[in-house]
């Protein structure tokens, strides 16, 4: 096992090298010559400075996402022995498995937060010296350990179905956790407005009844029964400005962060609006959903073959017992990052579709490309963010597509 853990490490020094050369050294951020001067040019509304802050922050989010997924990886295989010391320290304490297994979530879910805590203080630090975060020491703790309570409350479910379920159908459980959790996600999108969101902000009636009348307007020709809009106190946390459509069914919000609402015009207010309201309209949530339910069939496979494979090869090499052993469910959570990361490239295109659709429905209401411009120039201003990236970047983290293909877009609509 020595030599495995040398040859882990040696691949990871290699590819932390090759990484950190091309994110500090990289030309990332050139976009092409026929733009140069138009208004998808950053050189036309944002400073040099901001330029180069917005392109410097990039690089160090980029770098510190490729370092810390496979980071986080090698961390959880150094630490299989641990968890076998963790399951024999929970069956000592309690005599029920169900404690067993909670103590040992707790204890495993604990190390692994507080290893990884310095890079979440770090990434905490460079956005408050960027100007991006407005948060204090006293919020970044307390978000930090409300996330880790829920987390907890969330693990030790699925760990509980999981050693039912494997228990009830040893040959065939990845198919029953994979039907179970289609009614889980759907749950939890469905509470999220109005449970877990507002354990992190405080969420009211938007203010500006001018605006609201004029949201409301467009959402009534978009045949959206919705009488509410939402703005959220997202100030205290940071300096960007955003705005989204979350949950389902009648729990279903649109909400806008105080922040977008202090910093740009009604008439960009409204394009932004229209492109969530696309979302509503064409139901991206539940496409969304269903994608990922489509796709989590194939990682409940894969994953239930591959933790057969790693336990029955080096299970024993590391005290465990089985496949319902305690001690063995840090090599899902392995299986799990390493396919959250693998399919991201997959997640990330759908979503890039479903965001450009939202953008044209935007036109389609609004008619005004113009305002989505100058909303677009904006958002790349104030949330110091580069109007392109590097395809490596978009693969893995481009959840929309770059600011560059959006306000190209929208000066071609006005044309």
């Amino acid at each position: 096992m020595k030599r495995f853990y040398l040859w882990c490490a040696a691949a990871f020094a290699g590819y932390a090298v090759i990484v950190i050369l091309y994110f500090l050294k990289g030309d990332l951020f050139q976009i092409p010559m026929a733009l140069v001067g138009s208004v998808a040019d950053p050189n036309t509304f944002m400073t040099h400075a901001e330029i180069a802050k917005a392109e410097t922050l990039s690089r160090i989010h980029s770098l510190t996402f490729f370092l810390s997924a496979p980071l986080q990886m090698g961390v959880t295989v150094t630490l299989f022995g641990i968890a076998v010391s963790f399951r024999q320290l929970a069956e000592k304490v309690f005599r029920a498995s169900f404690l067993q297994m909670i103590l040992f979530v707790v204890l495993f879910t604990l190390v692994m937060d507080v290893l990884f805590l310095p890079i979440d203080v770090f990434l905490f630090k460079i956005d408050q010296a960027y100007g991006i975060s407005n948060e204090t020491p006293i919020i970044f703790l307390k978000d930090y350990v409300k996330t880790f309570l829920i987390d907890i409350v969330g693990t030790i479910l699925m760990v509980g179905i999981f050693r039912w379920i494997s228990k009830w159908s040893p040959k065939r459980w990845w198919v029953w956790l994979w039907l179970i959790s289609i009614p889980l996600i759907l749950f939890v999108t469905f509470i999220q407005p109005v449970v877990l969101d507002p354990l992190f902000n405080q969420f009211q009636p938007l203010q500006n009844q001018e605006l609201k009348t004029q949201i409301l307007d467009l959402a009534a020709k978009s045949h959206i029964p919705t009488d509410q809009v939402y703005e959220v106190n997202m100030s205290e946390r940071t300096n960007a400005i955003n705005a989204y459509v979350n949950g389902i069914g009648g729990n279903a919000r649109i909400v806008l962060w105080d922040t977008i609402l202090n910093k740009l015009q009604p008439d960009e207010i409204l394009t932004v609006m229209a492109h969530e309201m696309g979302h509503y309209v064409e139901r991206h949530i539940y496409w969304g959903i269903a994608y990922g339910v489509a796709l989590s069939f194939v990682g409940f496979w894969l994953a239930f073959h591959a933790y057969r494979l790693i336990l029955k090869r080096w299970g024993a090499l590391w005290g465990m017992r089985g496949e319902r052993d305690l001690a063995a469910l840090p090599i899902l959570l392995l299986l799990i990052s390493l396919m959250s990361f693998l399919s991201s490239p997959a997640q990330n295109a759908f979503s890039r579709v479903i965001e450009h659709r939202a953008d044209v429905y935007a036109m389609k209401m609004t008619g005004d490309g113009d305002a989505a411009i100058r909303a677009f120039q904006h958002i790349a201003k104030e949330n110091l963010s580069p109007v392109t990236q590097p395809k490596l970047v978009q693969w893995f983290r481009g959840s929309h597509p770059t600011i560059e293909e959006r306000i190209v877009y929208f000066e071609r609509y006005k044309k």
